[in-house]
């Protein structure tokens, strides 16, 4: 029992972290001129402003990554194979998948579910691992 509910939140915690260095590196990427942090040093009293600003001339870029690589490559094993929001038959399906269609097995709960990422449809989802091959 406890498997089956730490497999879920270990997969939302992934989503959840990949938001997450998503927004951070879209943030990062948001360019600022020379004269936008000389702009604010001026307006900044002597004695606080942050070193970041004081050397215009240094830049530093923070960038975050997450990398989820996959155990292995496996093909669906028949037509309209499901692709479930969880893991279990009651969980709703998000888009169903031809026969042989790759799948990329992130996470394989040893119950009987995989987490896999779906490259033709760009999908993350769970499906049945006796299903596929």
């Amino acid at each position: 029992m406890n498997k089956r509910l730490i497999s879920p939140l270990l997969a939302l915690a992934l989503v959840s972290a990949l938001i997450f260095a998503f927004a951070a590196v879209a943030q990062a990427q948001t360019p600022v001129s020379p004269q936008t942090i000389q702009q604010n040093a001026m307006m900044t009293p002597m004695g606080t402003q942050p070193e970041a600003l004081m050397r215009s001339q240094q830049q530093a870029i923070l960038a975050e990554t997450w990398t989820l690589t996959p155990q292995r490559s496996a093909r669906a094993g028949f037509t309209d194979l499901p692709l479930r929001n969880c893991e279990g038959f009651y969980c709703g399906v998000l888009a169903k998948m031809p026969i042989g269609t790759q799948v990329d097995i992130l996470v394989n709960d040893r119950e009987g579910w995989a987490l896999v990422h779906v490259p033709s449809l760009n999908m993350y989802g769970w499906v049945n691992t006796n299903n596929i091959f």
